[in-house]
């Protein structure tokens, strides 16, 4: 699948191996300091789309995660949460552009080590994952090659990243030997698998949806969705 957007025309962010330290299963197996994955943020085709994402809230990003292994951890991003848009957090849509994506989502309890829901949904080339508010998310590659994907996200807020930093990565690490549960946490409950439910009407590259961009309306508005970030999942 091609994307819409020649991204590669836009400047990226990069975070580097060492920048993921904090959440790694095994910080001291780490010993380059290589580009661990590439962040293309508001991303656009023409002057007038961009006007139109801006004018809706939003931000369209590209992510590009090349295939490694740290220790026997396979390469991830750093992992975050968002904050609460009114009654429910901001939600995030993705779709995978090249490769194929795990996305290991988390749901805390009362305190950010107790864990009420996790859920590990693998995406494949060509699907869109909603992840649902009040869940926080880690993007893992664990194939022998590059990860692509987009994501269409509301602009005004900033992540919250330091749960995952205090806790050392997510509630699981996914290894090359399988699932370790992460010890750090108090309180983490058994592993749910899922496979994303393509709810959004897309038949290509999602960028597509620019054009009835008010459809994406509960990115930045989510409550009164609750029925739909119900359906986005659907359970082995």
């Amino acid at each position: 699948m091609k994307p819409v957007v020649d991204f590669e025309r836009f400047k990226p962010d990069i975070r580097y191996a060492y920048d993921l330290k904090p959440v790694l299963r095994q910080p001291d197996e780490l010993k380059d300091n290589f580009p661990a994955y590439f962040m293309y943020r508001d991303a656009y085709l023409t002057g007038e789309d961009w006007e139109k994402i801006k004018e809706a809230g939003l931000r369209y990003d590209y992510t590009i995660t090349p295939p490694a292994v740290i220790g026997d951890e396979y390469i991830k991003t750093y992992g975050h949460y968002h904050p609460k848009a009114g009654k429910l957090s901001f939600p995030e849509v993705y779709q995978v552009i090249e490769g194929k994506a795990l996305f290991i989502i988390q749901k805390r309890s009362n305190e950010d080590d107790q864990i009420e829901d996790v859920v590990a949904v693998e995406v494949e080339e060509g699907e869109i994952i909603i992840v649902p508010p009040e869940y926080g998310h880690v993007m893992v590659n664990r194939t022998d090659r590059r990860l692509v994907t987009s994501n269409w996200v509301c602009r005004n807020f900033s992540s919250i990243y330091e749960p995952y930093t205090n806790l050392r990565g997510a509630c699981y690490y996914l290894t090359r030997l399988g699932w370790v549960k992460n010890t750090n946490y108090a309180a983490v409950p058994e592993l749910r698998f899922a496979r994303p439910n393509q709810i959004l009407d897309v038949s290509g590259d999602m960028y597509d949806l620019v054009n009835e961009i008010e459809v994406l309306e509960f990115l930045a508005d989510p409550d009164g969705y609750e029925d739909m970030f119900k359906k986005a999942l659907k359970f082995d």
